[in-house]
């Protein structure tokens, strides 16, 4: 990763008025970020690592010019191709066959409700609007529901604790 992806996130901070040691704890707090999704059975794997990584950094450090006041003109990511595949550098072939296992037995219905709840931040109301739920509280309830399911697969799945530790 660190061969592959921090040149990209470097240049980007690098002309977005930082320098190097903001790059390497940028990126390091993406990695960590990272990890933390994958562990906690949160990452999709419809997402590639490079951009995921790539895009976190890339908000960290929009959040921490915010945060420090500094007035940046951020410019536009010329370097990165969209339509460049970097999971095959990064991710296995087992570990992408166990998370889409995982998704498999977790079901579409609680896969979307969790999409939407978690990666997309949507509130629990429209949540309710765009799944056809009675209900905020119907949503809450099947939300805790499908988290609870989506752990029991992820601890009954020797497959993914081997994969991933």
């Amino acid at each position: 990763m660190y061969r592959t992806i921090f040149p990209k996130v470097k240049a980007y901070i690098l002309h977005n008025s930082g320098n190097e040691e903001d790059a390497l704890d940028i990126f390091q707090d993406a990695v960590v970020c990272l990890c933390r999704q994958i562990k906690q059975g949160r990452f999709n794997e419809k997402y590639e690592i490079a951009a995921f990584l790539y895009s976190v950094s890339r908000n960290l450090w929009i959040n921490k010019v915010k945060k420090e006041s500094r007035t940046v003109e951020l410019k536009h990511d010329t370097d990165i191709r969209e339509d460049y595949d970097f999971s095959n550098d990064i991710i296995t072939d087992q570990k992408a066959k166990t998370i889409k296992e995982v998704i498999r037995q977790l079901g579409e219905k609680c896969y979307q409700l969790l999409q939407y709840a978690f990666y997309q931040k949507r509130s629990n109301d429209e949540i309710c609007g765009l799944m056809g739920f009675s209900t905020v509280n119907a949503v809450k309830t099947q939300k805790y529901k499908c988290k609870q399911k989506l752990v029991a697969l992820v601890e009954s799945n020797l497959g993914f604790k081997e994969v991933f530790e």
